[in-house]
Protein backbone atom coordinates (compact mmCIF):
# COMPACT_ATOMS: atom_id res chain seq x y z
CA UNK A 1 0.00 0.00 0.00
CA UNK A 2 1.29 3.46 -0.91
CA UNK A 3 0.96 6.69 1.08
CA UNK A 4 0.72 9.67 -1.28
CA UNK A 5 0.82 13.21 0.19
CA UNK A 6 -2.49 14.98 -0.32
CA UNK A 7 -0.51 18.09 -1.26
CA UNK A 8 0.72 16.30 -4.41
CA UNK A 9 -2.70 15.16 -5.59
CA UNK A 10 -4.33 17.43 -8.16
CA UNK A 11 -7.14 17.55 -10.70
CA UNK A 12 -9.51 14.59 -11.01
CA UNK A 13 -7.59 12.63 -8.40
CA UNK A 14 -8.14 15.47 -5.92
CA UNK A 15 -11.86 15.39 -6.73
CA UNK A 16 -11.86 11.66 -5.99
CA UNK A 17 -10.36 12.37 -2.57
CA UNK A 18 -13.15 14.85 -1.87
CA UNK A 19 -15.78 12.32 -2.97
CA UNK A 20 -14.20 9.65 -0.74
CA UNK A 21 -14.30 11.95 2.29
CA UNK A 22 -17.88 12.97 1.64
CA UNK A 23 -18.96 9.33 1.31
CA UNK A 24 -17.36 8.36 4.62
CA UNK A 25 -17.77 11.65 6.46
CA UNK A 26 -19.88 10.38 9.37
CA UNK A 27 -16.92 8.35 10.69
CA UNK A 28 -14.23 11.03 10.23
CA UNK A 29 -15.66 14.52 10.82
CA UNK A 30 -12.65 15.60 12.88
CA UNK A 31 -10.27 14.50 10.12
CA UNK A 32 -12.21 16.48 7.51
CA UNK A 33 -12.38 19.54 9.75
CA UNK A 34 -8.60 19.43 10.19
CA UNK A 35 -7.99 18.98 6.47
CA UNK A 36 -10.01 22.11 5.75
CA UNK A 37 -7.38 24.02 7.75
CA UNK A 38 -4.13 22.24 6.87
CA UNK A 39 -3.36 19.23 4.65
CA UNK A 40 0.30 18.92 5.66
CA UNK A 41 1.27 15.37 6.70
CA UNK A 42 -1.99 14.01 5.33
CA UNK A 43 -1.71 10.96 3.08
CA UNK A 44 -4.03 9.14 0.69
CA UNK A 45 -3.76 5.36 0.47
CA UNK A 46 -3.55 3.62 -2.91
CA UNK A 47 -2.62 0.13 -4.05
CA UNK A 48 -1.70 1.58 -7.45
CA UNK A 49 -0.05 4.99 -6.98
CA UNK A 50 0.15 5.59 -10.74
CA UNK A 51 -3.48 5.19 -11.78
CA UNK A 52 -4.88 6.37 -8.44
CA UNK A 53 -8.26 4.97 -9.41
CA UNK A 54 -9.28 3.58 -6.03
CA UNK A 55 -8.73 5.20 -2.65
CA UNK A 56 -8.48 2.85 0.33
CA UNK A 57 -8.11 5.38 3.10
CA UNK A 58 -6.75 8.67 4.37
CA UNK A 59 -4.53 9.28 7.40
CA UNK A 60 -3.31 12.47 9.03
CA UNK A 61 0.02 11.88 10.80
CA UNK A 62 0.40 14.79 13.18
CA UNK A 63 0.65 14.82 16.98
CA UNK A 64 -2.87 13.39 16.89
CA UNK A 65 -3.28 10.63 14.32
CA UNK A 66 -6.64 10.86 12.55
CA UNK A 67 -7.84 8.36 9.98
CA UNK A 68 -10.55 7.20 7.64
CA UNK A 69 -10.07 3.50 6.88
CA UNK A 70 -13.45 2.09 5.82
CA UNK A 71 -11.88 -1.21 4.64
CA UNK A 72 -10.85 -2.09 8.22
CA UNK A 73 -12.58 -4.96 9.99
CA UNK A 74 -11.04 -6.34 13.20
CA UNK A 75 -13.18 -9.48 13.02
CA UNK A 76 -11.66 -10.66 9.75
CA UNK A 77 -7.95 -10.76 8.94
CA UNK A 78 -7.53 -9.86 5.28
CA UNK A 79 -4.51 -9.47 3.03
CA UNK A 80 -5.40 -5.81 2.56
CA UNK A 81 -5.34 -5.15 6.28
CA UNK A 82 -2.05 -7.00 6.76
CA UNK A 83 -0.60 -4.99 3.88
CA UNK A 84 -1.72 -1.76 5.55
CA UNK A 85 -0.18 -2.71 8.91
CA UNK A 86 3.20 -3.51 7.35
CA UNK A 87 3.15 -0.53 4.97
CA UNK A 88 2.15 1.91 7.71
CA UNK A 89 4.94 0.75 10.03
CA UNK A 90 7.57 1.06 7.28
CA UNK A 91 6.28 4.44 6.10
CA UNK A 92 6.07 5.83 9.64
CA UNK A 93 9.62 4.75 10.49
CA UNK A 94 11.27 5.74 7.20
CA UNK A 95 9.78 9.23 7.32
CA UNK A 96 10.84 9.85 10.92
CA UNK A 97 7.47 10.74 12.39
CA UNK A 98 7.50 11.50 16.11
CA UNK A 99 5.65 9.31 18.55
CA UNK A 100 2.02 10.45 18.49
CA UNK A 101 0.35 12.05 21.46
CA UNK A 102 -3.05 10.64 20.55
CA UNK A 103 -4.81 8.32 18.10
CA UNK A 104 -8.42 9.22 17.34
CA UNK A 105 -10.88 7.35 15.12
CA UNK A 106 -13.10 4.31 14.59
CA UNK A 107 -12.19 1.22 16.60
CA UNK A 108 -11.58 -0.87 13.49
CA UNK A 109 -9.20 1.60 11.86
CA UNK A 110 -7.46 2.41 15.14
CA UNK A 111 -6.76 -1.29 15.74
CA UNK A 112 -4.86 -1.50 12.46
CA UNK A 113 -2.77 1.57 13.27
CA UNK A 114 -2.06 0.35 16.82
CA UNK A 115 -0.82 -2.97 15.41
CA UNK A 116 1.45 -1.08 13.01
CA UNK A 117 2.82 1.10 15.82
CA UNK A 118 3.46 -2.01 17.92
CA UNK A 119 5.91 -3.12 15.23
CA UNK A 120 7.85 0.06 16.09
CA UNK A 121 7.59 -0.60 19.86
CA UNK A 122 5.13 2.26 20.27
CA UNK A 123 2.38 1.33 22.71
CA UNK A 124 -0.43 3.52 24.08
CA UNK A 125 -0.42 4.30 27.78
CA UNK A 126 -4.19 4.40 27.80
CA UNK A 127 -6.97 3.51 25.39
CA UNK A 128 -10.61 4.50 25.86
CA UNK A 129 -13.64 2.98 24.17
CA UNK A 130 -16.54 5.05 22.86
CA UNK A 131 -19.69 4.66 20.80
CA UNK A 132 -19.95 6.87 17.73
CA UNK A 133 -23.52 8.15 17.39
CA UNK A 134 -25.49 9.95 14.68
CA UNK A 135 -28.72 11.89 15.11
CA UNK A 136 -31.84 10.52 13.46
CA UNK A 137 -32.89 13.99 12.36
CA UNK A 138 -36.41 13.05 11.26
CA UNK A 139 -37.21 11.34 14.55
CA UNK A 140 -35.62 14.21 16.47
CA UNK A 141 -37.81 16.81 14.76
CA UNK A 142 -40.95 14.69 15.14
CA UNK A 143 -40.38 13.53 18.72
CA UNK A 144 -38.38 16.31 20.37
CA UNK A 145 -38.69 19.60 18.50
CA UNK A 146 -42.48 19.47 18.16
CA UNK A 147 -42.83 18.90 21.90
CA UNK A 148 -40.14 21.36 22.92
CA UNK A 149 -41.11 24.00 25.48
CA UNK A 150 -39.12 27.09 26.38
CA UNK A 151 -37.96 27.12 29.99
CA UNK A 152 -38.66 30.64 31.25
CA UNK A 153 -36.36 30.18 34.24
CA UNK A 154 -33.30 29.63 32.07
CA UNK A 155 -31.36 31.72 29.59
CA UNK A 156 -29.32 30.42 26.68
CA UNK A 157 -26.20 32.33 25.74
CA UNK A 158 -24.38 32.05 22.41
CA UNK A 159 -20.75 32.23 23.46
CA UNK A 160 -18.38 34.03 21.09
CA UNK A 161 -14.86 35.42 21.26
CA UNK A 162 -16.16 38.73 22.65
CA UNK A 163 -17.75 37.07 25.68
CA UNK A 164 -17.49 39.44 28.69
CA UNK A 165 -14.65 38.56 31.06
CA UNK A 166 -16.84 37.50 34.03
CA UNK A 167 -18.83 35.10 31.84
CA UNK A 168 -15.69 33.83 30.13
CA UNK A 169 -14.26 32.98 33.57
CA UNK A 170 -17.38 30.95 34.33
CA UNK A 171 -17.29 29.24 30.94
CA UNK A 172 -13.62 28.41 31.47
CA UNK A 173 -14.53 26.89 34.82
CA UNK A 174 -17.06 24.65 33.05
CA UNK A 175 -14.45 23.71 30.42
CA UNK A 176 -11.86 22.86 33.07
CA UNK A 177 -14.29 20.66 34.97
CA UNK A 178 -15.37 19.00 31.72
CA UNK A 179 -11.81 18.19 30.64
CA UNK A 180 -10.85 16.88 34.08
CA UNK A 181 -13.92 14.67 34.27
CA UNK A 182 -14.41 13.53 30.67
CA UNK A 183 -11.25 14.10 28.64
CA UNK A 184 -7.99 14.02 30.59
CA UNK A 185 -6.40 10.54 30.51
CA UNK A 186 -4.72 9.25 33.64
CA UNK A 187 -1.34 9.22 31.88
CA UNK A 188 -1.31 13.00 31.34
CA UNK A 189 -1.26 16.08 33.54
CA UNK A 190 -3.83 18.82 33.20
CA UNK A 191 -2.60 22.11 31.71
CA UNK A 192 -4.93 25.05 32.37
CA UNK A 193 -3.22 27.28 29.81
CA UNK A 194 -3.82 24.71 27.06
CA UNK A 195 -7.41 24.35 28.22
CA UNK A 196 -7.88 28.11 27.97
CA UNK A 197 -6.45 28.14 24.44
CA UNK A 198 -8.77 25.32 23.36
CA UNK A 199 -11.75 27.24 24.69
CA UNK A 200 -10.68 30.48 22.98
CA UNK A 201 -10.25 28.60 19.71
CA UNK A 202 -13.73 27.09 20.07
CA UNK A 203 -15.25 30.52 20.69
CA UNK A 204 -13.63 31.77 17.47
CA UNK A 205 -14.43 28.84 15.19
CA UNK A 206 -17.25 26.77 16.70
CA UNK A 207 -20.86 27.19 17.80
CA UNK A 208 -20.94 27.16 21.62
CA UNK A 209 -24.00 27.52 23.84
CA UNK A 210 -24.20 27.95 27.61
CA UNK A 211 -27.16 27.70 29.94
CA UNK A 212 -27.51 30.23 32.72
CA UNK A 213 -29.69 31.08 35.70
CA UNK A 214 -30.22 34.40 37.46
CA UNK A 215 -30.03 34.41 41.26
CA UNK A 216 -31.92 36.72 43.61
CA UNK A 217 -29.14 39.30 43.42
CA UNK A 218 -29.46 39.37 39.64
CA UNK A 219 -26.15 37.61 39.02
CA UNK A 220 -25.96 35.41 35.96
CA UNK A 221 -24.45 31.97 36.58
CA UNK A 222 -23.47 29.53 33.84
CA UNK A 223 -24.50 25.99 34.79
CA UNK A 224 -24.11 23.97 31.57
CA UNK A 225 -22.44 24.08 28.17
CA UNK A 226 -22.47 22.30 24.82
CA UNK A 227 -21.17 23.06 21.36
CA UNK A 228 -19.60 21.84 18.18
CA UNK A 229 -15.96 20.80 18.03
CA UNK A 230 -15.61 19.79 14.36
CA UNK A 231 -17.51 20.87 11.26
CA UNK A 232 -17.41 18.82 8.08
CA UNK A 233 -19.21 19.12 4.76
CA UNK A 234 -22.59 17.80 5.89
CA UNK A 235 -21.89 16.53 9.40
CA UNK A 236 -21.19 18.43 12.61
CA UNK A 237 -19.52 16.81 15.59
CA UNK A 238 -20.88 17.74 19.02
CA UNK A 239 -18.58 18.00 22.03
CA UNK A 240 -17.94 19.62 25.36
CA UNK A 241 -21.33 18.71 26.80
CA UNK A 242 -21.15 19.37 30.54
CA UNK A 243 -23.41 20.31 33.45
CA UNK A 244 -22.17 21.33 36.89
CA UNK A 245 -22.41 18.29 39.21
CA UNK A 246 -24.67 20.13 41.65
CA UNK A 247 -27.11 20.99 38.83
CA UNK A 248 -27.47 17.51 37.35
CA UNK A 249 -30.71 15.59 37.27
CA UNK A 250 -32.71 18.65 36.19
CA UNK A 251 -32.69 17.90 32.43
CA UNK A 252 -30.53 20.95 31.67
CA UNK A 253 -28.33 19.07 29.19
CA UNK A 254 -31.42 17.77 27.38
CA UNK A 255 -32.80 21.30 27.10
CA UNK A 256 -29.51 22.83 25.91
CA UNK A 257 -28.81 20.06 23.41
CA UNK A 258 -32.33 20.34 22.00
CA UNK A 259 -31.60 23.95 21.10
CA UNK A 260 -28.14 23.18 19.71
CA UNK A 261 -29.31 20.21 17.65
CA UNK A 262 -32.32 22.14 16.34
CA UNK A 263 -29.96 24.83 15.08
CA UNK A 264 -27.76 22.28 13.32
CA UNK A 265 -30.70 20.42 11.76
CA UNK A 266 -32.14 23.72 10.44
CA UNK A 267 -28.79 24.27 8.72
CA UNK A 268 -29.30 20.93 6.90
CA UNK A 269 -26.38 19.36 8.77
CA UNK A 270 -26.27 16.00 10.56
CA UNK A 271 -25.01 15.95 14.18
CA UNK A 272 -22.66 13.18 15.31
CA UNK A 273 -20.81 12.61 18.58
CA UNK A 274 -18.99 9.95 20.56
CA UNK A 275 -19.71 8.94 24.15
CA UNK A 276 -17.77 6.74 26.57
CA UNK A 277 -19.33 3.30 26.71
CA UNK A 278 -19.32 3.28 30.51
CA UNK A 279 -21.06 6.68 30.74
CA UNK A 280 -24.60 5.38 31.17
CA UNK A 281 -26.26 8.74 32.02
CA UNK A 282 -24.85 10.35 28.87
CA UNK A 283 -25.81 7.35 26.73
CA UNK A 284 -29.39 7.52 28.03
CA UNK A 285 -29.47 11.27 27.32
CA UNK A 286 -28.37 10.82 23.70
CA UNK A 287 -30.77 7.93 23.21
CA UNK A 288 -33.62 10.16 24.41
CA UNK A 289 -32.57 12.77 21.84
CA UNK A 290 -32.81 10.21 18.98
CA UNK A 291 -29.13 9.45 18.49
CA UNK A 292 -28.28 6.05 17.04
CA UNK A 293 -25.00 4.13 17.16
CA UNK A 294 -22.90 4.03 13.99
CA UNK A 295 -19.87 2.10 15.18
CA UNK A 296 -17.29 1.77 17.95
CA UNK A 297 -14.71 4.51 18.42
CA UNK A 298 -11.27 4.64 20.04
CA UNK A 299 -9.11 7.36 21.54
CA UNK A 300 -5.66 6.13 22.56
CA UNK A 301 -3.02 8.21 24.36
CA UNK A 302 0.76 7.84 24.25
CA UNK A 303 2.85 9.21 27.14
Amino acid sequence: MYFIPLEEIKGKSRNSVLAFLQKNEEICVQLISNLQKNIKNCFVLYLDPDSRKEIYGIVSLKSTILHCLPFSNPQTETALQLDFITSFAIFFKENGFDKPVCLNGTYAGSQLILKALEKLSLFPAESNSYSLLKLDSKSFVKKIVRNHRINRDLSVLRCKKDLPAPLFAQLLNLQIKYELEEVLPSCMEFDEDSCRLRLLNALRKQYVLALSTINQEGRETLIAKAGTNSIGYKHVQIGGVFTLPEERGKHYAFYLLTLLLSKIVKMKRIPVLFVKKQNSPASKLYDSLCFEKITDYTIAYFD
